[in-house]
Parts: C-alpha cells; structure tokens; sequence
C-alpha cells in the first residue's frame, strides 16, 4: 500500500470533510424530489475496517440549507459503509443511511426531522504515512418517510461533491 496508508481489518479511519450539495429536480433513480434547495456543510466520520478494504462507521453533518427564506441548519448521524475494490486503487464506493434534525422544515413545506440515505464513489490519494485527500461525489437523498400517498412529504434529491482529508490508523 503507498504511502503507508493501511486499510486492513483492525484499522481505523477518521475523515473530515466539506461537501456543496446540488439538488436533482424531479424524479431520480427511483426517489421523485421536490426540493431545491442549495446547501454547503462540514463532515465528520469514524470508521473500522471489518475485513480488508471493507469499513463500517458512524458520521455526522453539519448542514446550512440555502433556502430562499430564512436560512435552515441541520444536523445529520448517519451509518456507512465504504468498500475499496481493488488494493492498490485510490478509488472507493460508499452508502450510508440516516437521521436529519433541522431548526425549521427541510425542504420547505416538508418536516423539521428526515430520514437520509446517500451512495456514491470517492478518491483517496495518500499525501503522507497515514494521511489522505479525498474526493468525492454522492447522490444524497432526504424525506420524512410518510409515504408518497401523505400529501406533505417533500423530499430532496441532490448530487454532493466533496473534498477533504483522511487519517487512517
């Protein structure tokens, strides 16, 4: 592994990061998505490596929601998973799924509390023994899960590219 950058079971990592988040109108995949709202938030996540090149962890995100009103805050615990493919690639797939609480409702007209869920795909470049640069994108999903048939259930698809630094230990 370059850099001494060890991602074997027993490991842990921790990241810190900075993501901007740009909403997907309409239906994706399978998610329909009303809200269209710009937001910006720091990252940080924990991680185990449960066998080589696979973690589980836990992370949080601090989130300002860019609305057209007054301006929305949030705060989101989430699970993940991140999977490297292959060795001595820098590139690896993540998920996750979660809890969002937010000072007002998110996306407007919708709940102040959302269920998340995100995937996506990132690069880790080691810069020196143990610590990395990240990149990467997710799609992001939010909704309060009262089913498609409830008429206030707004929910927000979004692409959320991000960048920040690694530490692996």
């Amino acid at each position: 592994m370059r850099a001494g950058i060890e991602r074997r079971a027993g490991a842990n990592f921790a990241t810190a990061r900075v993501h901007y988040g740009i909403p997907i109108l309409q239906k994706s995949f399978f998610w329909d998505g009303n809200g269209e709202v710009d937001d910006t938030g720091i990252g940080l996540h924990w991680g185990h490596f449960v066998d080589d090149h696979v973690a589980l962890g836990l992370g949080t995100n601090l989130v300002q929601w860019w609305t057209s009103g007054r301006d929305v805050q949030s705060a989101e615990l989430e699970g993940l998973i991140r999977i490297y493919p292959k060795e001595d690639w820098p590139l690896f797939v993540s998920g996750g799924g979660g809890f969002q609480l937010a000072n007002d409702q998110i996306p407007p007209g919708g709940t102040v509390w959302n269920f998340t869920f995100g995937f996506g795909a990132g690069l880790d470049v080691p810069i020196a023994a143990g610590t990395s640069a990240l990149f990467g994108v997710d799609y992001h999903h939010i909704s309060n899960a009262l089913g498609r048939d409830t008429p206030r259930n707004p929910s927000q698809n979004e692409a959320r590219i991000w960048i920040g630094f690694g530490w692996t230990f």
